[in-house]
């Protein structure tokens, strides 16, 4: 398995010189993109003498640009794509993006999007609230709650497929996973009750046992439709603790 940091500030970290990469400073070397850049200051100054009113965000398109200067970062986010994609070899790679608010975090992560072809594998994402820290898994959920309305629109017999097993594995211990993923309810059969709870499973902490492997079967079953998975997780910083321990 590997680990790849990627800093948007160039602050160290303890991972390897190899497996770093900064973001602070982009450049940018074809002319192409000078002119671009050349062409916003240049649109920026003009608006300076015109009614502000004809002046607005989406006659910039920032979207179109794309990522400037970033070619070595994206060299090491590909490099990674392609250790997880090795025939008969694939491994689990984890990538970390850090730095400051507005250095391109999100779309160099969402640039593996392109890779992936459809009717195959599957990008989902989640993104963690700073004013909603407290509630347990947030971005998590949201993530497995996409690849759920996915599964969804590959019809019936794949949800079948998923469901059986999900059941194999849990039996009526999927009721834990309907509550937290309230799409998953679309996927499977809800015939099944759920079984009363033994003293033993009051505890929290057996509690919490119980779900970290109902949502390592989740992604297990749901990784055997989508191959690769690809799960973009934003705003770490606002995670709360549980969510820390299921990603861990």
């Amino acid at each position: 398995d590997s680990i790849v940091s990627v800093t948007t500030n160039g602050t160290k970290n303890s991972l390897s010189d190899s497996s770093k990469f900064a973001l602070r400073s982009a450049t940018v070397k074809d002319e192409s993109s000078k002119k671009l850049l050349d062409s916003f200051v240049d649109s920026a100054n003009k608006s300076k003498t015109k009614n502000m009113k004809d002046w607005t965000v989406n006659k910039l398109r920032f979207n179109s640009v794309g990522l400037l200067g970033r070619d070595n970062e994206l060299k090491s986010l590909h490099a990674c794509w392609e250790r997880m994609m090795q025939p008969e070899q694939q491994t689990k790679e984890v990538v970390m993006i850090s730095g400051y608010s507005g250095t391109g975090k999100t779309t160099l992560a969402f640039d593996l999007k392109k890779n992936i072809k459809k009717g195959r594998g599957a990008f989902v994402t989640g993104k963690f609230n700073q004013y909603n820290s407290g509630e347990p898994l947030s971005a998590i959920l949201q993530a497995f709650g996409e690849i759920c309305r996915m599964i969804v629109k590959k019809g019936a017999t794949v949800c079948k497929e998923i469901e059986d097993v999900l059941r194999a594995e849990l039996q009526s211990e999927v009721y834990l996973l309907t509550q937290l993923v309230p799409d998953l309810k679309e996927v499977i059969n809800q015939e099944t009750q759920h079984t009363k709870k033994t003293s033993d499973e009051n505890s929290s902490e057996a509690r919490q046992m119980k779900l970290n492997y109902a949502l390592r079967v989740f992604v297990r079953a749901m990784n055997s439709h989508f191959s690769p998975l690809v799960l973009c997780l934003d705003d770490l910083q606002w995670a709360d603790t549980s969510s820390l321990d299921i990603i861990e």
